[in-house]
């Protein structure tokens, strides 16, 4: 009956079959993005909670109250700041291209992984001027919140990369994936500028905030 198959085959069933297969593949990608940003952002929340919590503590010794604290001049955190808002903006530009010749995806694509690099190497500057100004990871408790905060999320920017070099290589070989890939990147550049904002406030932020938020929400 062999000679028979491809009579007997259904090719409208199998094309059905290729579409709810890739729908179901569109679906996993996004789902597991969403639990890693969701495991993610627990992450975080945690370190958060620990920093206002030996917050409290006698020694904490605050970063930017003062000409003599590490982080007084905020000059180079904005400037990192305005780098990862770009490349937010840039990959949303890059989201809204219509098809694969598109000028606002390819020069968003690579506006957007130019402004993370940016913001990684301005990150790398900021530790390497602490530390030859004294401000070494061991120096006090805030700094060292200050280093494994800003260090732990500028891993994830390096993660956000290596997911950005995907969609891009994808739209350069033509890939039928390309807006998916597109697609999640943008929301992982959203978040993870969203989460570098409550960073930048949170550290530099008065004692008296702290304090405020942990009688708030009852973590003394």
């Amino acid at each position: 009956m062999s000679f028979l198959s491809p009579l007997l085959e259904k090719p409208w069933e199998q094309s059905g079959v290729a579409h709810h297969q890739t729908r179901s593949r569109e679906y996993t990608r996004r789902s597991g993005l969403r639990l890693l940003l969701l495991v993610v952002s627990v992450l975080f929340l945690l370190f958060i909670i620990a920093f206002l919590m030996r917050s409290q503590y006698p020694d904490w010794q605050p970063l930017a109250e003062n000409p003599t604290h590490p982080l007084f001049n905020l000059h180079t955190l904005w400037l990192n700041t305005v780098y990862l808002g770009l490349a937010s903006l840039s990959i949303q530009w890059a989201r809204i291209g219509k098809n694969r010749s598109s000028v606002s995806l390819k020069l968003g694509l690579l506006l957007a992984g130019s402004f993370s690099i940016a913001f990684v190497t301005g990150q790398l500057l900021l530790w390497q001027q602490l530390n030859q100004q004294g401000f070494a990871v061991n120096a006090n408790p805030a700094l060292s919140f200050f280093y494994l905060l800003t260090g732990l999320h500028a891993v994830h920017v390096g993660i956000g990369l290596l997911m950005w070099g995907v969609a891009l290589t994808s739209v350069i070989t033509g890939s039928p994936k390309f807006k998916q890939y597109v697609d999640l990147c943008a929301i992982y550049w959203h978040f993870l500028f969203g989460l570098w904002v409550v960073l930048f406030v949170l550290l530099v932020s008065k004692p008296e905030t702290f304090d405020a938020i942990v009688t708030f929400c009852g973590l003394g």
